[in-house]
């Protein structure tokens, strides 16, 4: 009778926490879609928005996009994405974006190990490490054309990454092996084929999963590669049948589909016509590399100093608590792996002589798995570590809390003046102006989670965000003034 009550205690239990899982998911749904709505188009969505309107069909959508893979950049699945997106109203972007952004909640969430099934913890420190720590997230998440390039990206590689992990973990009892070994080469081209460093990234990450199970597989150690056992006891043979190179066939395929992405990307035309581009460095050689690794070095401070403290802290912890390495790495060597893709990513921006903050988004999606792993590793054995990783998750959502709420309430001013003034414009394009003057938005309003100050208007009409307003609305020209005395409106 015991038994029976303390399994019925367990299935409530478990249901209490399915529950509470599906109701944080939906929170982050809507907490996203919020931001997402009050994020307006701005610069390069402008550019892209006329482009996309003088097509008269999907294939001209495709032929500018070729046109662009031979004369600027590589990046053509991410671009094709936005220019779909770009032919339909800004909320069903909203929605969609709002849909991947959770999409890569639970994707950092299902590649850590060792956590407790529907865990409610896990899962809220994944979204508190990347409201907190996304980097350039107005940019990265919230701006169309940059959510396109860097948060759908990182999820399509995230999403590879993650079925061919699942498939490494379950290898001898795989269901279907011939269809992986058809359709896991199409993922795998689309994760090589969104991001320069974050492909490189989870190419390298696929490459250091498929070596330790192979590893493993060797020392006839469990690993990364373990067995279904009730599936081996009910069809006797299965797994012998299974374990052949014809059903290992999708972990050749997969990988060699994700270098095909990626060498389509890398080997764009356009790639070399935009880095003849580039200004000259003041530093070549040897002295230029350093200065670019320099560059990278402030670049990881900047963007990930406190979370990299954080992940530091509960290593060491992890690491007192099982008192050798051999222990450690038994225990935390997912997250280790995860860190090692983190630093190669970030390292592999050197072969770039300026790179964007924002290059940085995927490798900052694999520090955090990292961080979150060995959040888990932690033994919640002793008191102290319990309070300790529930006091850290405690102060992040209370900070959290007011950021988001005094961020969202900056996002709402910036939004009304964007819509004021597109509504402006397009008035007077209607009316058939030439040469138009608008008020830049007023000081104050700035948040992390806008890139509106830095999209803004200027007074010169020949700055390159008033030329993308006047290309856009089909006026001569459009020109800035402070909002202060604006009257018109």
């Amino acid at each position: 009778m015991k038994n029976a009550f303390e399994r019925k205690g367990g299935r409530d239990l478990e249901a209490g926490r399915r529950l509470a899982f599906c109701l944080l998911v939906c929170a982050s749904f809507v907490l996203i879609f919020i931001f997402n709505v009050l994020t307006p188009m701005m610069t390069d969505d402008l550019f892209y928005s006329k482009t996309v309107s003088e097509a008269s069909s999907i294939g001209e959508l495709f032929t500018q996009e070729y046109t662009q893979y031979m004369t600027w950049t590589g990046r053509s699945l991410s671009h094709m994405i936005l220019r779909f997106f770009l032919l339909m109203d800004k909320m069903v972007f909203n929605v969609a974006n709002s849909a991947v952004f959770v999409l890569l909640t639970l994707l950092i969430y299902w590649n850590v190990e060792h956590k407790k099934r529907y865990d409610v913890p896990v899962y809220l420190l994944v979204n508190l490490l990347i409201w907190m720590f996304g980097v350039v997230f107005r940019q990265t998440v919230l701006w169309e054309t940059g959510a396109c390039n860097y948060l759908w990206g990182s999820v399509i590689i995230m999403g590879f990454v993650t079925l061919y992990r699942y498939g490494l973990k379950r290898a001898d009892s795989l269901k279907h092996p011939l269809l992986w070994t058809a359709l896991l080469p199409v993922s795998g081209v689309a994760a090589g084929w969104c991001n320069e460093n974050s492909s490189g990234g989870g190419l390298l990450m696929v490459l250091l999963c498929l070596g330790f199970f192979l590893y493993d597989r060797k020392r006839g150690t469990a690993g990364a590669a373990a067995v279904d056992v009730a599936e081996e006891e009910k069809q006797p043979g299965a797994v012998e049948k299974r374990s052949g190179f014809a059903a290992r066939l999708w972990m050749v395929t997969g990988l060699l589909g994700n270098l095909v992405g990626l060498a389509f990307m890398v080997l764009a035309p356009g790639n070399a016509v935009r880095a003849q581009a580039q200004p000259e460095e003041e530093h070549s050689g040897l002295v230029g590399y350093l200065a670019r690794f320099q560059k990278i070095t402030l670049a990881v401070r900047e963007n990930f100093l406190l979370l990299l403290i954080i992940g530091l802290l509960l290593f060491i912890i992890v690491y007192y608590q099982k008192k050798s390495w051999r222990a450690l790495w038994a225990c935390s060597r997912n997250g280790i792996l995860w860190f090692f893709v983190f630093v190669a990513t970030c390292c592999a921006l050197v072969l770039t002589p300026e790179p964007q903050a924002r290059a940085y988004f995927g490798a900052g999606v694999f520090l955090t798995v990292a961080v979150v792993q060995f959040f888990v590793d932690v033994s919640e054995k002793e008191a102290v570590f319990a309070s300790l990783k529930t006091g850290l998750i405690s102060v992040m959502l209370l900070i959290m809390f007011f950021t988001y709420m005094d961020s969202g309430a900056d996002l709402g001013r910036i939004w009304r003046e964007y819509n004021e003034r597109d509504a402006y414009l397009a008035r007077k394009a209607a009316e058939g102006a030439e040469d138009v003057t608008v008020p830049m938005l007023r000081p104050d309003f700035e948040t992390k989670y806008s890139d509106g100050y830095n999209s803004d208007i200027e007074e010169d009409p020949g700055y390159w965000v008033n030329v993308a307003y006047a290309t856009y609305y089909g006026l001569n020209s459009v020109s800035g003034v402070p909002r202060e005395g604006w009257t018109e409106y």
